[in-house]
């Protein structure tokens, strides 16, 4: 789940809403992934009103999520 939010990320930043919408992941776990994902300075926030966007803090990020999803393709 958090490569999936890695990958959608990669597109652009995006508020939780948003990565509900588009990853297809229910509310609470993309919460509890984004936390993980943060404390590994993997994503970072902004905070834009009332809501708090995230976006990739490495390109490298993008790059691996994208290995990660290719290896598990090849093990299925």
């Amino acid at each position: 789940m958090r490569v999936k939010l890695l990958l959608c990320l990669g597109q652009k930043p995006k508020n939780v809403s948003e990565l509900i919408a588009n990853c297809g992941l229910a509310q609470s776990a993309v919460s509890q992934h984004l936390l993980k994902l943060k404390k590994a300075k993997l994503v970072s926030t902004t905070k834009k009103g009332k809501e708090i966007i995230y976006a990739l803090n490495h390109k490298k990020a993008l790059a691996i999520g994208k290995l990660l999803l290719s290896l598990k393709k090849e093990v299925l």
